[in-house]
């Protein structure tokens, strides 16, 4: 096992950097506290003069507005049902 008079003494150039690296951690964390959250503030872009806004009451058709969508019908739930039905009838039998 080693004590500590066994272990060689460090360079003074070595501790000093060891202390500055220590207090330049110890401020980076600091600062991070402080800095607010969140990234690089975007700024918005104005929609493209072509682009036509919603009027008062429009829904359709205009920026702003609702979008047609277009989705697959769910798979009939009779197909499924008779074969939870015969397990589940199966299982209940001792």
């Amino acid at each position: 096992m080693y004590v500590v008079e066994d272990l060689p003494k460090l360079p003074l150039w070595r501790q000093l950097l060891m202390v500055a690296m220590a207090i330049a951690m110890a401020l980076t964390i600091f600062l991070s506290l402080l800095a607010p959250p969140g990234g690089a503030k975007l700024e918005l872009r104005p929609p493209a003069p072509d682009a036509a806004r919603c009027a008062e009451g429009e829904r359709a058709n205009c920026l702003g507005g609702t979008a047609q969508v277009i989705v697959v019908a769910p798979a009939p739930a009779a197909a499924a049902a008779p074969a939870a039905a015969g397990a589940s009838a199966g299982a209940a039998k001792p």
